[in-house]
């Protein structure tokens, strides 16, 4: 039997540490497809590469150098500005 909290997806999510993982970060979102929200969940794993994927979907992400990473950094902080 599924709970009423677990099939409307209210249910504070788990997130568990991975096993390459030197720091994380989670922050909440919404799905690009139909507004639900979610985290996305960036990953520092041992040897510099910065893992970016939506908290649930572990198959699913993407890996990028560190170089790509702070690319990806500056180019969010600039656009903030």
């Amino acid at each position: 039997m599924v709970s009423d909290t677990a099939r409307d997806n209210t249910a504070e999510p788990v997130i568990m540490q991975r096993e390459n993982e030197r720091g994380r970060i989670a922050v909440d979102g919404k799905r690009t497809d139909d507004d639900t929200l979610c985290k996305l969940v960036v990953v520092h794993e041992v040897g510099g590469v910065w893992a970016f994927y939506p908290h649930g979907w572990a198959k699913f992400g993407v890996r990028l150098p560190k170089d790509d990473a702070i690319r990806v950094a500056r180019a969010i902080l600039d656009g903030a500005q």
